[in-house]
């Protein structure tokens, strides 16, 4: 990927984060939010891009946490074992996921007749939504896109969908979500870790994967960890 697409990537991340300084360099920023929704209050965000990680923290995180600038330089914060030895207890984790990124240049656009398109927030998206589950709708992200839906229907009804809400004017945040009974079908640009299957799909339509993602909900009362790796 050229230099130019990258550093688009990374504005966009840093727009979405309120981190003016993320991703200036390799190694780790650690971000300090100074407004938080009371619904975030002890979540931390981590994106990383590259060789580059920010890490998000609620505007209350404890002093200690602030360390992590200067501490456990090697460790992956979006590894679930790695985060409850380095951090502490975590009452709720999401991800890790893998985020893959396709150069604009690349882009085929081809003929699908079977496509439709169809507005944000229409009913047969949310029965999608629906049956997918919450945790995997919110996850894709499908039901909060700003451009119209992509959709696949069979016998009537819609198995896949795909949008995008715009980024601070930079990015196309994709979102793609599919009945489990449709799946290994149609690509995804981020999933989860494990799901093997589908980053390959991405890979073989151009998606290069650069970065990880995890957000997880530290188990309060927060206390430093007892020991963490040099």
């Amino acid at each position: 990927m050229d230099q130019e697409t990258a550093e688009r990537i990374r504005q966009g991340w840093r727009a979405e984060l309120g981190a003016p300084a993320a991703f200036l360099g390799s190694g780790r920023h650690v971000h300090l939010r100074t407004e938080d929704d009371p619904a975030r209050a002890g979540w931390v965000g981590v994106v990383t891009l590259g060789d580059a990680t920010c890490v998000s923290l609620p505007a209350t995180a404890p002093a200690w946490l602030h360390d992590l600038r200067r501490r456990d330089q090697d460790a992956d914060l979006t590894e679930p074992a790695v985060v409850a030895t380095v951090i502490g207890p975590v009452e709720q984790f999401v991800g890790p996921a893998t985020q893959a990124f396709l150069d604009p240049t690349a882009v085929r656009a081809h003929d699908r007749p079977q496509v439709e398109f169809i507005p944000a927030g229409h009913d047969a998206v949310r029965r999608l939504a629906t049956a997918c589950g919450r945790r995997d709708a919110e996850e894709s992200g499908i039901l909060a896109v700003d451009s119209s839906v992509a959709v696949r229907q069979v016998a009537g009804r819609v198995v896949a969908a795909s949008g995008y809400r715009v980024w601070h004017g930079r990015l196309a945040h994709l979102s793609v979500l599919v009945d489990p009974a449709h799946r290994g079908r149609v690509p995804q640009w981020r999933v989860r870790r494990t799901l093997l299957a589908s980053r390959q799909i991405a890979r073989s339509l151009g998606f290069e994967e650069l970065g990880r993602q995890a957000t997880y909900k530290l188990a309060l009362p927060w206390s430093s960890p007892v020991s963490s790796p040099s």
